[in-house]
């Protein structure tokens, strides 16, 4: 009976002593968890940053048409800038510079965020477009930032004489990493980043976004919106110049005639004919679509049409035109908007 009791009592001795020391061990463990849970949140923040930036830069103005391609590069700067104010405290719907973020076992500092053009996304376009259309070699956005431990416990039950542990539980050279968006850095620089093509060589600002109301045509500005005519009449003029004459035989096999007013046929010596780019882009800020050029132009039209909205265009375009001037009349209710 009391060798009984005493093993009993050893068993439950040894039990405790167990208890104890894996006691100590779980503790490392949830520390070390917490840790890097908190690492791996910030570390998403890092990335979140970079693709904040390479998205929020589309928006900026990419062009001046068809001279200038550089604004985009200020774009990507300015959306990488405004990025790394707000994720400075890797919240990104804030903008505490400087601030960073202290979690439980784990702080966050330095973000850092940065946009390069010219990286290599290429994407010229065809060769009749090159002059105007230009590729500026894609955009390429990164980010960085230190996290580091924080009040985290580095000695535990490791020194003197009744250490258990013959390790730390953290060195100092692993307190503080460099996380990158993309990638590990490398000679304590990040080189990953995301690359994206950008600008659609669409119109864009105020001065590309205008009518192009008739002035003149064939003149040095022809029309109210010189950039637009000017990115159309430089992919025009090339394109027809290989196939002088196609145009006026293709529709005198079809018609029988050629459509051209006399005023324009007259002066195929100056290479006007089917050559000649007569272009106008008009909306509801004139009259019913309708364009009156106050410059005598060289077709001697008076009015200008522009299909489809035009009721002076032609009977395939009345029925646009009917619609918009009914809709127009009861409130302008288009695209979802009810009619009064």
């Amino acid at each position: 009976m009391m060798k009984k009791t005493l093993r009993s009592r050893h068993a439950r001795g040894q039990s405790l002593v167990e208890a104890a020391i894996g006691v100590t061990l779980f503790v490392t463990i949830v520390a070390f968890g917490i840790h890097f849970a908190e690492v791996g949140f910030l570390s998403l923040k890092v990335q979140e940053a970079a693709i904040s930036a390479l998205w929020d830069g589309t928006h900026g103005q990419m062009h001046f048409i068809p001279v200038n391609y550089d604004p985009a590069g200020g774009s990507m700067r300015d959306a990488a800038n405004d990025a790394e104010g707000r994720y400075a405290d890797f919240n990104g719907l804030s903008a505490t510079t400087g601030a960073g973020i202290t979690q439980a076992l784990t702080t966050g500092s330095n973000m850092a965020v940065s946009c390069d053009m010219g990286v290599g996304v290429d994407w010229g376009g065809t060769t009749v477009t090159r002059a105007t259309y230009r590729d500026n070699g894609g955009t390429a956005c990164r980010a960085s930032a230190t996290l580091s431990a924080w009040r985290f416990p580095r000695s535990f039950l490791d020194q003197g004489e009744g250490a258990l542990y013959q390790k730390r539980n953290m060195e100092d050279s692993l307190a503080s990493l460099q996380v990158c968006a993309v990638g590990r850095p490398v000679g304590g620089r990040c080189t990953g980043s995301y690359s994206m093509l950008i600008d659609d060589w669409g119109l864009a600002g105020e001065g590309e976004a205008l009518t192009c109301n008739i002035v003149m045509q064939d003149q040095l500005i022809p029309c109210t919106n010189p950039a637009y005519h000017a990115a159309v009449f430089s992919i025009y003029t090339p394109t027809v110049l290989a196939i002088p004459g196609a145009a006026s035989m293709l529709a005198e096999q079809a018609l029988f005639w050629n459509p051209l007013p006399p005023t324009a046929l007259a002066m195929v010596g100056l290479g006007m004919k089917e050559r000649t780019m007569w272009i106008s882009a008009a909306g509801e800020d004139v009259i019913n679509f309708n364009q009156f050029p106050t410059l005598m132009d060289p077709i001697n039209m008076g009015v200008w049409g522009t299909s489809p909205g035009s009721a002076l265009g032609g009977v395939t375009t009345l029925p646009y035109a009917a619609a918009h001037l009914q809709r127009f009349s009861k409130g302008a209710c288009f695209l979802g908007k009810e009619c009064d």
